[in-house]
């Protein structure tokens, strides 16, 4: 049963692939303005008209749509996204070359995010109605309140500027990332800690929990054995669903500390209509983004015992049929 949904969550990943592959190329198709006009400098240099015609001949940009679309398809099938209308260079080596640092900080921010919203929401839980779930509430409440970019002007004052400890921009260090991850997972935390917060306290109320305290069970056991892992599955899965908002703000990010991720090169190709790049550059952000809610939807079915009940049951009741069969033989 597990295996069947986990190959259900392939195959839809693999048709959202396709679809925003096919809406990107439309899209890059229907903006306004002409590459060539950019990489020729038409508007400060005089070019014939037979220049423009070789140019756009040796791009494929005279072919019908559906002729270029089918032949940007097939050669995105062999990972060839074709070659940089700016620089020259194959598109997949820059994107190979740019996507680290966006992963490194997207990943990292995750982590984080699922171990302060997992530590929090539970302290909070726990001590319900305390001095403590009361200043974890205003705390997440003043978070969720504060733009990511403003927090991320506040980060570089206070640790660069003024106590010198951290790097404004630039990742040539490790340290170069610390701000970047701390800046998106503390919006990010202010939602997850009250979502654990309130899963937690919903089943500390459920019958199940009522039961146990009713046979002597400690309470610590009843917060790990009984509910811990039931109260993960919204946090994991509103998590997975909360990677493309994050990266959204990653872009930003990225500008922000002048750090040469995906976003930021996405935005420098946008500006220079660099169409093969903006659309390698938005497939390659749509697979991260598809391929980190399969994994979170994964986490989800293991952690579900209901869908571990419903295969264990399924496996009992093909067992019984066989041994009728073998019976009846």
């Amino acid at each position: 049963m597990i295996i069947k949904q986990i190959l259900s969550r392939l195959g839809q990943m693999i048709i959202v692939l396709f679809v925003l592959s096919t809406i990107t190329f439309i899209l890059m198709k229907l903006s306004p303005g002409d590459p060539v006009n950019k990489l020729l400098h038409i508007d400060v240099a005089n070019v014939s008209q037979d220049k423009i015609d070789a140019v756009r001949d040796k791009l494929g940009l005279n072919q019908p749509i559906l002729f270029q679309w089918w032949e940007w398809f097939t050669h995105i099938l062999h990972l060839d996204f074709g070659t940089s209308i700016q620089t020259g260079e194959p598109v997949i080596s820059e994107l190979f070359y740019f996507t680290p640092p966006t992963l490194i900080i997207a990943g990292f921010t995750l982590i984080l995010t699922l171990l302060i919203s997992v530590s929090l929401g539970t302290l909070a839980a726990v001590y319900y109605h305390t001095w403590i779930d009361r200043l974890i509430r205003i705390l997440t409440s003043a978070f969720v309140s504060i733009p990511s970019f403003f927090l991320d002007i506040i980060l570089i004052y206070l640790f660069s500027q003024k106590l010198h400890v951290m790097p404004s921009s630039g990742i040539d260090s490790a340290a170069g990332y610390i701000m970047p991850v701390i800046a998106l997972s503390i919006g990010l935390c202010a939602y997850h800690v009250r979502l654990m917060r309130s899963t937690l306290i919903d089943l500390y109320q459920s019958k199940e929990v009522a039961a146990s305290r009713s046979r002597g069970m400690s309470e610590r056991y009843i917060l790990f054995a009984d509910i811990f892992k039931p109260a993960l599955i919204p946090v994991i899965s509103i998590l997975g669903m909360s990677v493309g908002g994050l990266i959204g703000s990653t872009v930003v990010i990225e500008n922000l500390f002048d750090i040469p991720g995906i976003g930021y090169f996405l935005v420098e190709s946008i500006r220079s209509r660099d169409y093969p790049v903006v659309q390698g550059a938005v497939l390659m952000i749509g697979c991260f983004v598809v391929v980190s809610n399969a994994i979170a939807d994964i986490i989800v079915l293991f952690l579900d015992p209901k869908q571990r009940y419903i295969h264990l049951k399924k496996k009992a009741r093909l067992l019984n049929s066989r041994k009728g069969q073998v019976k009846q033989r």
